[in-house]
């Protein structure tokens, strides 16, 4: 990792320092809409309590822009992204970090290629670990494939057809109610009309995530004529396994949900154990934890895609944590002594 990178810890957070985190971020960014800044406003007043938090951590948040000044490298060549701000979750091991990458690390989203399928037919897709691509389908539609994914599309005057067969995919549908777009993976298949939506396939498993429209989930397996199980609106995310499970979120974790499309990946009280297993698809590395307090340490944190070294030296910074390189793809994560 390039020596002008740096670290920021984040401490523990109180519920209410938690939600005054979000609310910084959003105003931060300038995506509030005016309803979403009335439910602020209502919230701040609610209490003196949340007025505080906000103000403090308003303070802590501009701060970090003094940290773009201790790089020697011109002005117009910023050398770090902001961070998310993260909260920690109910236990003393449950540590956040944000890391701050040097330009040769993260100097903006990762781009993905990008295909455009001009004739109607059967088109296959495919990515490598570690790559991206984005597919311009006959139809207008976009998708965007995540690493080591595989695609089979069929558009035609009838039909608009999407097998993953492999890893998660982003589609951004173009509206054509004649043509419902449909998303085969697993034993179901999600059917859209002009929506916005991810599918991932998991072995057991797959996961739908809506930010935009609203889809259907039908099982295709064991039954005579698929019939809908679910219906999943924009702001839901959706388990389809042995059960169904279908969960509310806010529009923060929809876009943490969806940061790999824009080329990182973001972290708030996740395991340890699940960090890395998400940002080693697309590194082709394995890791393995000496103890199990380890992997379930709670973390936080925005990389770039597959940036794992940064990942490690914010751990052994941070958290009194060692990891041991073993060869070119197993890492083992222990204490330090």
């Amino acid at each position: 990792m390039s020596s002008t990178g740096n670290i920021v810890n984040f401490p523990d957070r109180s519920p209410v320092e938690d939600e005054a985190a979000r609310w910084v971020v959003r105003h931060d960014e300038g995506s509030l809409t005016p309803a979403e800044q009335a439910q602020f406003e209502a919230w701040k007043q609610a209490s003196q309590a949340h007025a505080d938090a906000f103000s403090r951590l308003s303070g802590h948040w501009k701060d970090l822009d003094l940290l773009a000044g201790l790089a020697d490298t011109p002005a117009e060549k910023p050398l770090w992204k902001r961070p998310q701000l993260w909260a920690g979750i109910g236990m003393a091991a449950a540590v956040m970090f944000a890391v701050i990458v040097g330009v040769n690390q993260f100097s903006g989203p990762h781009q993905a290629t990008q295909q455009v399928a001009e004739q109607p037919g059967l088109g296959v897709y495919k990515t490598k670990v570690g790559d991206q691509e984005k597919i311009t389908l006959a139809d207008g539609s976009v998708v965007t494939l995540n690493t080591n994914s595989r695609i089979e599309a069929r558009m035609n005057g009838t039909e608009r057809t999407v097998r993953l067969l492999q890893g998660e995919a982003f589609f951004e549908v173009a509206h054509d109610a004649s043509r419902p777009f449909r998303v085969y993976a697993g034993d179901g298949v999600t059917v859209a009309i002009g929506t916005a939506f991810s599918v991932r396939l998991e072995k057991d498993s797959v996961q739908v995530v809506v930010s935009e429209g609203k889809v259907s989930y039908s099982r295709v397996v064991d039954v005579q004529e698929p019939e809908p199980v679910a219906f999943i609106a924009a702001g839901e995310t959706a388990l389809f396994g042995e059960n169904v499970v279908i969960d509310k979120i806010d529009l923060a974790e929809i876009d943490r949900k969806l940061s790999w499309t824009d080329g990182k990946l973001v972290f708030s009280g996740d395991r340890l154990s699940s960090v890395v297993a998400d940002i080693s698809r697309y590194a082709d590395i394995r890791f393995e934890f000496d103890t199990q307090d380890l992997a379930d340490m709670r973390v936080g944190g925005v990389f770039g895609l597959g940036e794992v070294d940064d990942m490690l030296e914010a751990l052994e910074t941070n958290f009194g944590v060692r990891a041991e390189r073993i060869g070119d793809k197993l890492v083992r994560i222990a204490r330090q002594p």
